[in-house]
């Protein structure tokens, strides 16, 4: 009973506060008497449109209450209408609209609100900043181990390999060994760069090839992993042409070597000619060069390479 005419007093004290109706309509429509006793997580219907304190305020969300958390410059004010600004939060802090986006306050991270709460979008590369629009400016980055978002894709620190997000955590999934490494483009997404490779190193798609790092052996994706091919002896070694392509220059190979290309001719390092017959190189008893003349020397082999990819 005690308790009852304590908040009928409370009440009335109210209502003598703001004796006009003018008064009145602006304190329901400032939400004062749907949120002064409110907390997370009660049921409503509408939301309060009065801060909680300078940095926070209540946003009903799914028929819920929601602390909605205001941590950037302008923190929370109602003055003459509610502002919220939430360009900057921390993870697992309160959100009202999902999607909205901030910087994380101690500027290494972005974030995403979704189902009411703020979780990692991306780690930045050289911080989250906010442009003029005051929305968050992030060059996606991240380290094997970080806690990302179901199907996102980023580049290492290192800017060498690419992280997918795999069970909440970023592994690493596909090292970028050319020579542009692993590229976040304008827009976001991957760009990994697989024109070199390792010996053994996995790979995805069948049949294309990579130079090796020293850019003398051409390596082919065979059973899920680059296998060394071809030797390329030639002074131009294993290319890189562009175009999602390798070259082999096989204008010197060694005598009874391996071929593919019946007909095609070559030299062999001491400058005799031999051409592709029954799957090796042989002696090209039919040539009889002139004076000073060289051999055929300009064989080449190509491979498609496996494609950058973007996302």
């Amino acid at each position: 009973m005690q308790t009852r005419s304590f908040v009928v007093r409370s009440i009335r004290s109210f209502v003598l506060a703001v004796r006009t109706p003018r008064a009145l309509a602006i304190a329901l429509a400032l939400g004062l008497f749907a949120g002064c006793h409110s907390n997370p997580g009660d049921a409503c219907s509408d939301t309060p449109g009065s801060c909680s304190d300078k940095a926070s305020h209540l946003v009903c969300t799914g028929g819920k209450y929601v602390l909605e958390t205001c941590k950037g410059a302008g923190g929370c004010t109602d003055d003459k209408s509610l502002v919220c600004d939430n360009t900057k939060a921390d993870v697992d802090d309160g959100c009202g609209h999902a999607g909205a986006r901030a910087c994380s306050v101690d500027g290494t991270k972005e974030l995403r609100c979704r189902e009411g709460k703020f979780g990692v979008e991306w780690s930045c590369r050289g911080g989250c900043t906010l442009d003029s629009s005051s929305n968050p400016k992030c060059t996606p980055t991240g380290q094997i181990g970080d806690t990302c978002r179901p199907d996102s894709i980023v580049c290492d620190v290192a800017a060498q390999s690419e992280l997918d997000c795999v069970d909440g955590k970023l592994s690493a999934t596909r090292t970028c060994h050319g020579a542009l490494g692993c590229v976040t483009p304008p827009g976001g997404g991957v760009r990994c760069d697989r024109t070199q490779a390792l010996e053994n190193e996995e790979c995805r798609t069948e049949g294309t090839g990579a130079c090796d790092i020293a850019k003398k052996n051409v390596l082919v994706c065979q059973g899920g992993h680059f296998k060394t091919q071809l030797q390329c002896l030639g002074p131009i070694g294993c290319e890189l042409p562009g175009n999602y392509s390798v070259r082999c220059d096989k204008s010197i190979v060694a005598e009874n070597e391996p071929c593919t290309e019946d007909g095609s001719l070559s030299c062999t390092a001491d400058g005799k000619q031999v051409k592709c017959a029954d799957g090796k190189f042989s002696l090209d008893k039919k040539w009889k060069p002139k004076k000073d003349e060289p051999c055929a020397n300009r064989y080449r082999v190509s491979f498609e390479t496996e494609k950058f990819e973007a996302r």
